[in-house]
């Protein structure tokens, strides 16, 4: 009997070649979309189709025997080939980030205050503060390329360094008042500082707007249901970081104008 002269098999024969279209269209995925990504979120479009065609093994009805173990093989078998990848690129990942943590982490070391009563040298404060700074710079310049565990280490070992710093800052000054001199002398610097990381963040804020008018573009004339869904996600993401800058520059901006008062007034 012809398929078509059966429905059951004519409908078995369709959901075939359903699912076999869409293991082919899943082979568009298994390279990485997203370079740019550390590798946990690279494949993450590949992995979200590849759960979606898992659900429509499990429902599409009918489906012969012989074609679902052989659609299913096939399905497996490329899955496997992504996971091994990933892991791959994961292991070399994970290499990196263990030279990048334990750099990171030296500076932090080099930072650290000793264990005292006394409140330290300004010097000193001075010397381990530009030690800080540059764990936070490297920080902040490899986190793409380092795995959660290590990013999450370093960022809590500086935090709880600078909280030392402010703590024994704060010794420091109560101790002795601050000289007139001192005074227009640090606001100088804070200022030079924060007009030049003004300028950075305000062009990061320019780059996830634009970023952000694509990705409405984008949606506004979407048709496919994943990219959709991805595009959703990259927007709630891109809105959050657009909140976070903007948050950051009105600090910077509250900052410079609190030095550029004390400026005005020496």
């Amino acid at each position: 009997m012809k398929p078509e002269d059966d429905p059951w098999l004519h409908n078995a024969h369709a959901n075939a070649e359903l699912l076999e279209r869409e293991i082919k269209n899943l082979i568009s995925f298994t390279r990485p979309i997203r370079d740019n990504r550390p590798v946990i979120t690279k494949y993450q479009d590949f992995w979200i189709r590849a759960k979606q065609i898992t659900t429509q093994f499990k429902e599409l009805k009918p489906l012969a025997k012989s074609d679902r173990n052989l659609l299913w093989k096939q399905f497996n078998s490329l899955c496997q080939e992504v996971k091994e990848r990933q892991k791959a690129e994961y292991g070399t990942l994970e290499s990196l980030s263990q030279g990048h943590f334990n750099e990171i982490m030296q500076l932090a070391e080099r930072a650290a205050l000793p264990s005292s009563t006394m409140a330290p040298e300004i010097h000193e404060l001075v010397e381990r503060g530009q030690a800080l700074k540059n764990a936070g710079d490297q920080l902040g310049r490899f986190k793409h390329a380092m795995i959660a565990k290590h990013k999450k280490a370093c960022f809590d070992k500086i935090q709880k360094i600078r909280k030392t710093h402010d703590a024994a800052w704060k010794l420091v000054n109560a101790g002795k008042p601050k000289q007139k001199s001192e005074i227009p002398f640090r606001a100088r610097m804070n200022l030079e500082a924060n007009y030049e990381r003004l300028k950075k963040a305000r062009n990061a804020l320019e780059n996830f707007q634009t970023g952000r008018d694509h990705i409405l573009t984008f949606l506004a004339s979407g048709r496919d249901p994943l990219k959709i869904a991805s595009a959703k996600a990259q927007l709630a993401e891109t809105e959050a970081r657009i909140r976070d800058i903007g948050e950051g520059i009105r600090k910077l901006e509250k900052w410079i104008a609190e030095d550029e008062r004390i400026l005005k007034g020496q």
